[in-house]
């Protein structure tokens, strides 16, 4: 097979190559001038500058391809232009330089936060959507828009939306682990629940949706096994750094009241902030979701417990001296 993606020089993106050329696929990577290209070559990728908003670029990536995945996208940023240009123009982009050719599949890689908050868990594919942010309201319209193209012109579409990603070499998760090292409380009861995707069982799941002929034009949540409550996360990750359990709590306005002091100070500074209201209210919502339809459909199993996932994950944090 060959196969052509966006994003593959990312956490996700990498990890995808990595299972394709083991098991014999030919990839094709599109990548920009500054993006770290040093596992892709290792990988043997074959490599095409220039990224979504470049449509020639896209034209050289997609030619002769058999299965593409889409899986670039502005994540970290503030530019609600920036989530635009790149979530749902650059989608567009990809999309035209694919329609009308013979492709297997067009896998893209959108988010489960297109749902937004879960008032009431579990989510399945079937919530109606409610973006709450610029990179939600981006991603969600081109989830749209990808599943019009597999309407009206055939594309053979699959959607993945990965519930909150994390695994050896994700940096997401680090500001969460050393608050918890250094002995901060919790904030709130934490009793709300969330769901994780530990990397490896990500990338079974993005490759059935490729081979799976039931996937066609379908939505899959692609998360581990079961959500659990974030108490029990941070008991996980003290677990796994090698800490007792503390049951203390800090009020949440009281962290929501720090935080925009954080953000005022660091708006001064020009610097990130310690602690962000974002990350705060994200500890505090609910975001469980119901993965029967990706069992059932593409014969998707979470292969790695949270117990094990986090434990790879913060002993590689470890290792790097992250957690010093």
């Amino acid at each position: 097979m060959k196969a052509a993606l966006t994003g593959g020089s990312g956490f996700i993106g990498t990890h995808l190559v990595d299972r394709l050329v083991s098991e014999g696929h030919r990839v094709r990577v599109l990548v920009r001038e500054k993006s770290k290209i040093r596992l892709l070559s290792k990988l043997r990728a074959e490599l095409v500058y220039g990224d979504v908003t470049d449509k020639r670029s896209l034209q050289r990536l997609v030619n002769g391809a058999d299965v593409v995945y889409h899986l670039a996208a502005y994540i970290y940023g503030t530019s609600a232009d920036m989530f635009w240009k790149v979530n749902y123009l650059g989608t567009r982009n990809v999309l035209e330089a694919c329609a009308h050719r013979d492709l297997r599949r067009f896998v893209f890689t959108s988010t489960v936060t297109v749902m937004g908050s879960i008032t009431d868990p579990p989510a399945d594919e079937t919530r109606l959507y409610n973006p709450t942010s610029p990179y939600d309201r981006s991603k969600c319209e081109a989830e749209k828009l990808a599943l019009h193209y597999h309407q009206k012109f055939n594309m053979p579409v699959t959607i993945i939306r990965p519930a909150v990603v994390y695994g050896p070499g994700n940096m997401y998760h680090l500001k969460l682990c050393r608050w918890i090292k250094r002995g901060n409380l919790l904030i709130g009861n934490m009793n709300n629940r969330l769901h994780l995707s530990y990397i490896d069982n990500l990338i079974q799941g993005i490759t059935l949706a490729a081979e799976k002929p039931k996937a066609l034009g379908e939505v899959y949540i692609i998360a581990d096994a079961e959500p659990i409550t974030w108490r029990r996360y941070v008991y996980l990750i003290r677990e796994a750094i090698g800490m007792s359990h503390r049951d203390g709590q800090i009020p949440v306005w009281t962290v929501k009241a720090a935080a925009r002091m954080f953000e005022a100070a660091s708006s001064m500074l020009g610097t990130d902030p310690l602690l962000a209201s974002h990350w705060v209210e994200e500890l505090t919502r609910n975001f469980a979701y119901d993965i029967s339809k990706a069992r059932r459909d593409l014969g998707y199993s979470p292969k790695v417990s949270l117990r094990e996932g986090v434990s790879r994950t913060v002993q590689w944090y470890k290792r790097k001296g992250y957690l010093d």
